[in-house]
């Protein structure tokens, strides 16, 4: 056993290294994955995947090429249990890359999204920016999900999601130009080069860059309101549509808010030493930025009388009387920025022991402007949110074979957050540098230290056990102030708060054509800063976070496993289930008040099934269905909510990919279905098909390729090809066409 353990931790350092290429590791990925595949997200170190501990899914870079991807969450797309929306798809309504998601009914905030091992959720919402990652940099991201705070800390309740990017192991030059239309309308172009010298020192460069002309995707839709001095009866307008709100109340179509068009830049700089054979010390920076804009709102309306058009004011519709001003639903630009550094270095002390230490730094930069209530779309009073953000990751792990049948992984982890978010007052809501005052702002400081250990157990040659836990130590201190109503200034101590979270887990393989998989783990997600230390109003209502929230928390098991019926036939399935306590709501203190508190307890049950498969030498099959069965237990905040889905949560997601080479044509069909999901938690928005409604619907993709020669490749891909018509409150991109030309040396 002990020789078969140090055999594998050197078979494992020479496929890090490029000395060792493992069996089906080339070419595999979520259509026709290899078991002999090394994956490192489910234990922290090079394992087969038929070791995994967990039931992951590989995206790897032949997957991404066969994809019509210009944004993380267009590689994922086919990721059993994965819902994506709004600015994770690159093809989705042109808003700040910030989204929707949930893994396993488990929403974003609760599911931790790692870049190279590093965390990259905004250090004030927690939320993720599905723009940073570079996709001409990705080599391939690992889907893990379950419990996963043992060996990840912090977020890790729903899984992790690691994108890993490409090392200096070859030499690559490539170039891209990509044109699209309808929804689509827009340009991109990237270069990429990589390359490794024989003196052991190698580098990776790239750069990207898009630009979306946007469509109109949002609408705006008014409701009556009730007779008073503050609703008179208006002045008669025509051009509405008669629709209802996502709750079923009768409601009228007025306009939209027009195009919100956006330019995005990517680059990256990377540079890796070999210090021998064995070791290597690396070194980067990467950035992203983002740049949005509004195009001006279009009213419906004309006034009945005149004719003239009619965007503001106290209105009559059908005798139904209505306020409205489109102003305040205008925003001017966003912009987005994201940069991070990093050193490394992976290798070997002694004998036979693997050691990994990085240090990465990620500082943010975030803000919009928001026009006041008496503003108009040419200017007047607004205000300015601006969010700087920084966040600092260290790790040292250690892995070694102990004894004759263990094998050890064990580290010391450090995470900083640190917001200073500014609320300023404008002289001119299009003018982001008017500042006059600044009217209310907070400051947010948590720091985490950790310690982790995992044994991974050869209990016999089928069966392999992993015990491990993490136990992190989580401080926080900030403070808030306003010099608007309410008018307060709040200095909140420095207070900590301790977590474990085991997890034991199991791998039998009775057969080659069979493996078996259970774990149990507990695992959980501290509150944000913003949780704790904003003082938001909006349209007249205060949300206040409270800082003394605790960590949110969930305990999940599951049993699973995979089987080969034939060389090129597997199925898996797994079912777990996942009990979430003390979850963070909103609890309405008055009409105009509300506070966040620790309020709620849930369950989430599902089934995940998938089977891959080659259909012929040129044709492979992946299938995936997962069915999500979420529930709240309890919620003092909402008691409405006890018995109804989580919000962000599909019921059915099922997935069908067929992709195609045959000499130099390639292609690629697939088909994602994703049922109604829920935006309230009282599960009241059950209408479908009207805005901001958030619909089941079925998106059909293709992209056809054709190699011109070892250096020049063409494509057509095809979204939405069925033209189906959906809202995710945005509506969603309708057919669009896009044409790409890969150059390649």
């Amino acid at each position: 056993m002990k020789t078969q353990l140090k055999g594998r931790v050197l078979f494992a350092l020479g496929c890090i290294y490029g000395l060792v290429t493992p069996a089906g590791a080339a070419g595999s990925g979520e259509g026709g994955v290899e078991l002999g595949e090394l994956v490192v997200t489910a234990t922290r170190t090079s394992a087969s995947l038929s070791d995994a501990p967990a039931a992951v899914t590989v995206v790897n870079a032949k997957n991404i090429e066969a994809k019509n991807a210009s944004r993380l969450g267009d590689v994922l797309d086919q990721v059993p249990s994965l819902y994506l929306r709004g600015g994770a798809l690159g093809q989705s309504q042109g808003t700040i890359g910030t989204s929707g998601m949930s893994l396993r009914g488990i929403d974003q905030t609760k599911t931790l999204i790692l870049l190279d091992g590093q965390p990259i959720q905004d250090s004030g919402s927690g939320k993720v920016n599905w723009r940073v990652p570079f996709v001409e940099d990705i080599e391939r991201v690992e889907v893990v999900p379950g419990a996963f705070s043992s060996l990840y800390g912090s977020n890790a309740i729903g899984g992790v999601v690691n994108i890993i990017t490409k090392q200096a192991d070859k030499r690559e030059f490539t170039a891209k130009i990509k044109k699209g239309w309808g929804d689509a309308s827009g340009e991109d172009a990237s270069v990429y080069f990589r390359d490794k010298m024989d003196n052991g020192l190698g580098f990776v460069g790239g750069l990207g860059y898009q630009d979306r002309d946007s469509y109109v995707n949002e609408f705006i839709v008014v409701t009556k309101c009730t007779p008073s001095p503050t609703c008179p009866a208006g002045t008669p307008v025509s051009g509405m549509q008669a629709t209802t709100t996502r709750e079923g109340a009768p409601a009228y179509l007025v306009g939209d808010m027009g195009t919100t068009p956006w330019e995005s830049t990517n680059a990256t700089a990377k540079l890796f030493y070999d210090l021998n054979a064995r070791d290597k010390i690396y070194a980067g920076v990467n950035h992203q930025e983002t740049e949005q804009d509004y195009t001006q709102f279009n009213t419906y309306l004309r006034n009945a009388a005149t004719g003239a058009p009619v965007s503001s004011g106290t209105l009559s519709i059908n005798g139904q009387r209505f306020n409205l001003n489109f102003n305040t639903f205008s925003f001017l630009p966003l912009h987005e920025a994201t940069t991070r550094y990093f050193v490394g270095y992976d290798g070997t002390v002694g004998n036979g022991y693997l050691l990994k230490a990085d240090l990465a730094k990620i500082e943010r930069t975030y803000n919009f402007t928001l026009a006041g209530a008496t503003a108009t779309w040419n200017g007047g009073a607004g205000t300015l949110s601006d969010a700087p953000n920084d966040g600092l990751d260290g790790t040292v792990q250690l892995s070694f074979p102990a004894g004759n049948n263990h094998l050890l992984v064990t580290g010391l982890a450090l995470h900083k957050d640190s917001v200073n978010q500014q609320i300023y007052a404008l002289s001119n809501w299009r003018n982001p540098d008017s500042k006059t005052a600044v009217n209310s702002g907070y400051n947010g400081y948590s720091t985490t230290v950790s310690v982790f250990a995992q044994d991974e157990i050869s209990a016999t040659d089928v069966l392999k056990i992993y015990l491990g836990g993490r136990w992190d130590d989580w401080e926080t201190r900030g403070n808030n102030s306003s010099v608007v109503v309410p008018v307060a200034s709040t200095l909140y101590p420095a207070r900590s708060v301790s977590a474990f979270s085991p997890k034991m887990s199991a791998v039998y393989k009775p057969s080659e054509a069979a493996i078996l998989r259970a774990s149990f783990g507990k695992s959980f997600r501290a509150p944000t800063n913003q949780d704790m230390y904003t003082s938001t109003t909006s349209r007249g209502r205060t949300t206040t976070g409270d800082p003394n929230l605790q960590p949110e928390h969930g305990t999940t098991w599951e049993v699973g496993g995979e089987f080969r019926f034939t060389e090129n036939t597997r199925a898996t399935a797994t079912y777990y289930d996942t009990r979430l306590s003390n979850l963070i709501y909103l609890m309405q203190l008055s009409a105009t008040n509300s506070l966040r508190i620790n309020a709620g307890k849930a369950k989430v049950q599902g089934i995940e099934l998938g089977v891959t498969t080659k259909l012929a030498n040129w044709l492979e099959l992946d299938a995936n269905y997962a069915y999500i069965d979420s529930e709240m237990l309890e919620n003092v905040t909402d008691p409405g909510s006890v018995g109804k889905r989580l919000t962000d949560s599909p019921r059915d997601i099922t997935g069908i990919g067929l992709t195609a080479q045959q000499g130099a044509w390639t292609g690629a069909l697939n088909a994602r279905y994703v049922s109604h999901i829920f935006w309230n938690a009282q599960n009241t928005d059950v209408v479908e098909g009207v805005p901001g409604s958030y619909d089941a619907h079925t998106m059909v993709n293709a992209k056809l390729g054709y190699a011109f020669s070892k250096t020049v490749k063409g494509s057509v891909a095809i979204n939405n090809l069925l033209d189906k018509k959906a809202y995710s409150y945005f509506l969603l991109p309708g057919r669009n066409v896009t044409a790409e030309m890969d150059f390649s040396f």
